[in-house]
């Protein structure tokens, strides 16, 4: 087996191992302290964590979306929130696009990216991917990236996949981490509904 493929996926597993011992304070509310208080610092902090978690499928991306929901009014959180997830979708994706020569040793490592043909109507594809949350994340983006899916369709599909949770996990934000609360129960409903819808709109375009 070629062994180009495999370094950037080491490098996803380096950063998994990196952030692992960290995952008890990778909360909203610790995020939230530790970030910056003038408002474009705290949104620049973000993003960074953002990029990093798009280097780790081992970072929480809804406890940055929390995060962002306890730092910012609705409507900039909505933004920083949209704007971080595309950062670290990107992140990956970037990796995969040097690794398109390898795209049959990554399907035979793992098959259930090979499930995902983003060759037949690639935006719509990405699109039922965020919407449905895909997982692991990272790697349906860096499998993306090496299957040449285009910029235009992997950013246009990932943006309007991804928004409709983003919007739920920041609105809802904290109750994300309200474990046993009533909102905590109330904040699954979105996330489930998505994923049949995507599931039915999969359905109905094949």
């Amino acid at each position: 087996m070629k062994k180009r493929w495999w370094l950037p996926l080491a490098i996803l597993c380096i950063g998994a191992a990196a952030v692992w011992p960290l995952r008890d304070h990778l909360t909203a509310a610790g995020i939230a302290s530790l970030s910056p208080r003038q408002t474009w610092l705290a949104a620049v902090f973000l993003w960074a964590l953002y990029a990093l978690k798009g280097l780790s499928v081992a970072f929480p991306v809804a406890a940055l979306e929390a995060a962002g929901g306890l730092l910012f009014p609705f409507p900039a959180a909505l933004a920083v929130n949209l704007s971080g997830v595309l950062i670290a979708q990107v992140t990956p994706y970037l990796l995969g696009r040097r690794q398109q020569a390898d795209l049959a040793a990554l399907a035979a490592r793992w098959p259930q990216l090979a499930a995902a043909d983003p060759t037949l109507r690639p935006g719509r594809t990405v699109f039922l991917l965020r919407l449905a949350g895909a997982a692991p994340g990272d790697l349906f983006s860096f499998y993306l990236g090496a299957a040449g899916v285009p910029w235009g369709a992997y950013l246009a599909g990932g943006a309007l996949g991804s928004f409709p949770r983003v919007a739920a996990s920041t609105l809802l934000g904290a109750a994300l981490w309200e474990f046993g609360s009533p909102r905590f129960f109330l904040s699954l409903l979105p996330g489930a509904a998505l994923t049949l819808l995507s599931l039915l709109l999969w359905r109905l375009w094949r």
